[in-house]
């Protein structure tokens, strides 16, 4: 059974100053704190957690934390953050461990990195690139998405780039199997469905029967639905949720793909001239240059534009790839829709699946928990499918 053939040899310090260049927190790399549900909670605690939720909006946040808030470029603001009241101070507190106390700046940093406004943070000098990645275009994306060379390669193998968005899916849903199968005891496997049989016939290239596709993204979609922040990844970085994973995975494999015109500028930085700006720009981006957020939001719209192109009387290997992705909710609350994948992201879907997970945990009301979530279902309203 194949669980892994790579491990990454790196200094944890020399890669926590690596992620320090966007956000400092973040590269905590053994810190699992997860500030979206230990703010929220303590707000709770309080009796303020409704005012705590309806406080701003996905737009609003973006605008204090971004430059530039409408472009997929746009670069972190130094904010000044403002002096902690008590539900905040308990929420530092409960994140702060001996080996990692945890600041204001630190909470204020990871929040950040988690709701996917940063960028490919690594730095070339302070991070060794794994030697099959070395000369891989969109390498950066992948050390980002956590995924080990075996099976991007593997997926490009199985699929091809011609179809990112969908590769990625499969290539993500691997190696969330292959992290949820190391750590879980063997004698739990079949209790709790998980299936080495198919993550075996995905690795070595063997055929794979339709039902295996529609294993790997149901258990994708499981992933997708909860919010899953604060893990440390294959790299040693701290792990993006996983629909951040899942846009920067395709993303690289859009980076093996020619462009007509090359979106970044050979310092790394998007052409104005050529690069897409997101939204109904249907050229590519300069991924390495783009937000996390930005990269899921270009994902979105490829990977609907992709199932169009594939019939869905379509038995061939892509047509029994594609199939299990049209009922696929892709992160999204509520029942599938194509046109709400790209809201996943927002602040709003992120905070209902806190709050689902706080009331099943017993730590928040159902009020609370109702109206978060209806508020995130309201972003749907008035869109036709």
């Amino acid at each position: 059974m194949i669980l892994s053939r790579f491990r990454v040899q790196t200094c944890p310090v020399l890669l926590a100053i690596a992620a320090c260049a966007v956000a400092p927190a973040a590269c905590a790399t053994t810190l699992t704190a997860d500030p979206m549900a230990a703010l929220i909670r303590e707000y709770s605690r309080e009796g303020s957690s409704a005012e705590y939720l309806t406080s701003g909006t996905d737009e609003s946040y973006a605008r204090y934390v971004l430059d530039r808030p409408e472009s997929p470029y746009a670069n972190l603001r130094w904010v000044s953050l403002p002096e902690p009241d008590a539900p905040t101070r308990r929420a530092i507190d409960s994140v702060s461990t001996r080996e990692h106390p945890v600041n204001l700046r630190d909470l204020h940093d990871l929040k950040v990195w988690d709701l996917g406004f940063t960028k490919t943070p690594i730095s070339s000098e302070t991070f060794v690139m794994p030697r099959e990645l070395r000369y891989t275009p969109g390498a950066w994306s992948i050390v980002k998405a956590g995924v080990e060379p075996d099976i991007y390669v593997q997926a490009n193998r199985n699929q091809g780039s011609v179809f990112p968005a969908l590769t990625a899916n499969y290539a993500l849903a691997a190696q969330m199997l292959r992290a949820k199968l190391a750590t879980t005891p063997s004698s739990l496997w079949k209790v709790r469905g998980l299936r080495h049989d198919v993550l075996d016939r995905f690795v070595r290239g063997e055929f794979m029967h339709a039902h295996d596709f529609h294993y790997l993204i149901q258990f994708l979609d499981g992933a997708l639905a909860t919010w899953d922040a604060g893990a440390t990844s294959v790299y040693g970085f701290r792990q993006l949720p996983a629909p951040l994973r899942l846009g920067r995975l395709a993303g690289a494999y859009r980076q093996r793909m020619p462009f007509d015109n090359e979106p970044c500028q050979e310092n790394g930085k998007h052409d104005p001239a050529h690069a897409g700006t997101g939204m109904h720009d249907r050229r590519p981006l300069c991924f390495d240059d783009a937000t996390d957020r930005a990269v899921h939001a270009w994902y979105a719209h490829e990977l609907v534009h992709e199932l169009d192109s594939i019939s869905v009387q379509d038995t061939s290997h892509l047509g029994r790839m594609a199939a299990p992705l049209r009922s696929s909710r892709q992160g999204w609350i509520g029942i599938p829709r194509t046109d709400v994948i790209a809201d996943v992201t927002r602040i709003e879907v992120v905070e209902a699946k806190v709050v689902g997970q706080l009331l099943a945990a017993g730590d928040l009301p159902y009020r609370d928990a109702f109206d978060a979530s209806r508020r995130a279902l309201r972003l749907s309203c008035g869109r036709r499918f």
